[in-house]
């Protein structure tokens, strides 16, 4: 297991928040410079879960947010992650603001959960840091030049590109190894920064054993980054990973 980053998360620490890197659909994502209690400094990505039904004027901005999300159908999601308390299921079921809020707080908690294991498992995904309601304060993958570019926008040549997939699919191994699929993955959540694929973006994570569709979501996270390399000229077979990573399971 690598050493875990303490000082990321040993108070006292100070943060600045240096604004938003991106916003997208489902969160927000603010750059934050952490200085620890003895000087050192780090940068931080801070996950902010967007809000789903907000109609005061005024009340994102309040939040330190941009936009507002509609909230998604994640029922097929989110099979296999069972809430005990008869009254915490009703509420998900009708989709009220308390049960609208247990699903937020799941979905950040599951994100962190699945993150720390696979960072633990030996996966290049961010260090996931700490969470707290619809906040999670995870590794930024960058410098202060700019952040790490998508898969999708790195400039690889030949050689480059068939090593990127080899590292996809070694990292798949792992993710498949620990019983996951990682339910939405593209060259649009794949990171490439020091000739290193990272995962990132796995609140929709699913349990391979406890989740009946999770296979149909591995294979199609197999299908649409073969879809990527194969639309660069580069020769893979979808169907040949997706065999070998069933080994894995």
């Amino acid at each position: 297991m690598r050493p875990e980053p303490d000082w990321l998360v040993d108070e006292p620490y100070t943060d600045v928040d240096l604004g938003v890197l991106k916003s997208g659909k489902e969160a927000q994502i603010n750059i934050i410079e952490r200085t620890g209690h003895d000087g050192r400094t780090a940068l931080v990505a801070r996950k902010r879960y967007l809000p789903r039904q907000v109609t005061a004027k005024g009340a994102l901005e309040a939040m330190g947010v941009q936009q507002a999300s509609s909230f998604r159908n994640d029922v097929e999601y989110r099979e296999g992650r069972q809430f005990r308390k008869s009254r915490d299921r009703r509420a998900v079921e009708r989709m009220s603001a308390y049960g609208k809020r247990l699903l937020q707080d799941r979905w950040t908690g599951h994100e962190h959960q699945v993150m720390a294991r696979l960072w633990a498992a030996g996966l290049a995904v961010p260090y996931p840091i700490a969470y707290a309601e619809d906040v999670f304060d995870l590794e930024y993958v960058g410098d202060h030049d700019g952040a790490a570019p998508q898969l999708h926008g790195a400039r690889l040549d030949g050689p480059g590109l068939a090593n990127a997939f080899d590292q996809v699919v070694d990292g798949l191994r792992i993710v498949v190894g620990e019983g996951l699929a990682h339910g939405d993955l593209s060259a649009y959540n794949l990171l490439w920064w020091d000739d290193r694929v990272w995962f990132i973006d796995f609140p929709q994570a699913v349990d391979l054993a406890a989740n009946p569709q999770g296979l149909n979501y591995l294979h199609a996270d197999v299908t649409n980054v073969c879809r990527w390399f194969r639309r660069r000229g580069l020769d893979v077979d979808p169907e040949e990973v997706f065999a070998d990573l069933l080994v894995h399971l």
